[in-house]
């Protein structure tokens, strides 16, 4: 759990990684929405990037949480560094739902980031997933 000293040094850019955990159910996406916005404003993005940085988590999120097996975990890694921030999206989904990369909302990925990636192996449950997008500063 990220404590004071923490979020002192995200608010100094300095790379400090925050994690959330959450079970992969809908009702948890604004939480995860809030952190991220939270992480961007102490990292001092500018209003578009912050925006971007929502859209990316929720697209990403919502992907995930759609195919998710039961009780399934969804973990958000995110990392503000100088540059930018980058964020690490996990799940375990049904093996026929891991996301696609011609999918409209990849697209839409593609365009609100500066890099993203998708993994999927095999688990027993399912396939799981990594999700790692990387948005950087546009005030630099």
């Amino acid at each position: 759990m990220t404590g004071v000293g923490k979020i002192e040094e995200l608010e100094r850019n300095s790379g400090a990684p925050v994690e959330l955990r959450v079970v992969a159910d809908a009702d948890q996406l604004p939480v995860v929405r809030a952190v991220a916005e939270t992480l961007a404003v102490l990292g001092d993005f500018t209003l578009d990037d912050i925006a971007d940085i929502k859209l990316v988590v929720d697209e990403v999120c919502s992907e995930l949480i759609a195919g998710a097996v039961e009780g399934a975990e969804l973990s958000c890694s995110f990392v503000v560094g100088d540059a930018g921030m980058r964020i690490t999206t996990t799940s375990v989904v049904h093996t026929g739902r891991v996301p696609r990369s011609d999918s409209f909302g990849w697209h839409v990925l593609h365009t609100l980031t500066d890099s993203i990636s998708l993994s999927a192996s095999s688990v027993d449950d399912g396939s799981a997933v990594v999700v790692d997008a990387v948005k950087r500063r546009s005030n630099l």
